[in-house]
């Protein structure tokens, strides 16, 4: 395993702790006898050739191979100084090196895709498999996506029936009356907002890391440039709400909303084309610009709650913030045409935490 992301850390270390294999803050660190420079063990473990340009060591040489040893002394007073944040953005706490490992394995958890309703929490084994608790989860998530379509509700009570007989988890009984017991099994979720999603790791620009069962994002990077995630489902008709909550570590405003379809380069905002939709945190709109737009709500960077809600059939999109309702942002035609899929784009230090399966508050247009 490769070492410690740079941007986790409080202060920033110095350059003499980075590995120069995996680029990253060492972890359980060896040094090379030659030179000293530090490497993760894991990247060393198979002796390679110490890559600093001050070593001393004859790279041609077989008698010569550099020794990956211990840090000692100083140096390791130094390593166990350093602070970074747990990986869990709902957590966000300062722990040592020491002790990082020790609390993340306590404190991350991966939420059930049906957390919601169920409130359960994945095992490290589920967590490899699926991303439901039970099948009892699992089916009531393909149920509500399918809440318009009773054929294929029926499809899909049939695949699990045999599951769920034999698994503790409850009987289904399939009567003649297909519509009825459908209809009583169909999850007490608000229709308008309720589904489920989350950020699509294939559609995300360089440099964001997804964590939480890819539900919360973070880009830290150098650069200023602004990179774009998108939701792993494209909206097809309907109403559908959901949150993002911001990210206490953010520096850089965000631009949220949506996009039709996802074929779009992600190493840019996606609001910059006519087929973007976003509010800029600056308490800005943004759409086929990456300059300009219009004054619009309220800002918001590092702390509080955006609602976002798009009616494919108004063709509107809404925001709120802290529930208040911002008023309509924008009224268009393309946002009757689906798929249209969520997003997000981040700028240099900046991130968020992505709640769906939420109903559309009432006053949300």
């Amino acid at each position: 395993m490769s070492g410690y992301d740079i941007s986790r850390f409080q202060p920033q270390p110095q350059q003499h702790l980075m590995c120069l294999v995996c680029n990253k803050v060492v972890k359980d660190p060896l040094e090379c006898n030659f030179c000293g420079q530090m490497y993760c063990s894991d990247c060393v473990a198979t002796k390679p050739p110490c890559k600093s340009k001050d070593c001393c060591y004859p790279p041609n040489s077989s008698e010569n191979i550099p020794q990956y040893i211990k840090i000692q002394g100083a140096m390791l007073k130094v390593y166990k100084n350093l602070q970074l944040y747990c990986l869990n953005p709902e957590c966000k706490k300062l722990c040592s090196i020491i002790d990082i490992e020790q609390h993340q394995n306590q404190c991350i958890r991966v939420k059930c895709l049906n957390h919601d309703n169920c409130k359960e929490y994945l095992s490290t084994e589920e967590n490899k498999q699926t991303s439901f608790c039970s099948l009892l989860c699992e089916l009531t998530v393909q149920l509500f996506e399918n809440a318009s379509d009773h054929r294929k509700q029926y499809e899909i009570i049939k695949k699990f029936q045999p599951k769920l007989s034999g698994s503790g988890s409850g009987s289904i009984n399939l009567s003649t009356n297909k519509s009825i017991q459908i209809i009583q099994i169909q999850p007490s979720m608000n229709i308008e907002g309720g589904l489920n999603f989350k950020w699509d790791k294939n559609k995300c620009g360089s440099g964001i890391l997804l964590t939480s069962g890819d539900t919360c994002v973070f880009l830290k990077e150098s650069s200023y440039i602004f990179r774009t995630v998108l939701g792993d489902q494209g909206f097809e008709n309907g109403v559908h709400y959901w949150e993002i909550e911001a990210d206490s570590r953010t520096e850089n405003e965000l631009k949220i909303g949506v996009c039709q379809g996802n074929n779009i380069n992600l190493n840019a905002a996606f609001c910059d084309l006519n087929q973007g939709f976003a509010y800029y945190g600056l308490a800005q709109l943004r759409n086929g610009s990456n300059a300009s737009g219009q004054t619009y709500g309220k800002r918001f960077k590092k702390e509080g709650v955006l609602g976002v809600c798009l009616n494919m059939i108004n063709g509107t999109l809404s925001f709120s913030l802290n529930g208040e309702f911002m008023g309509i942002a924008f009224r268009s035609e393309l946002l009757k045409k689906g798929p249209i899929y969520a997003a997000v784009a981040l700028l240099h230090c900046a991130g968020c935490t992505l709640k769906t399966g939420k109903p559309k508050p009432s006053y949300m247009e």
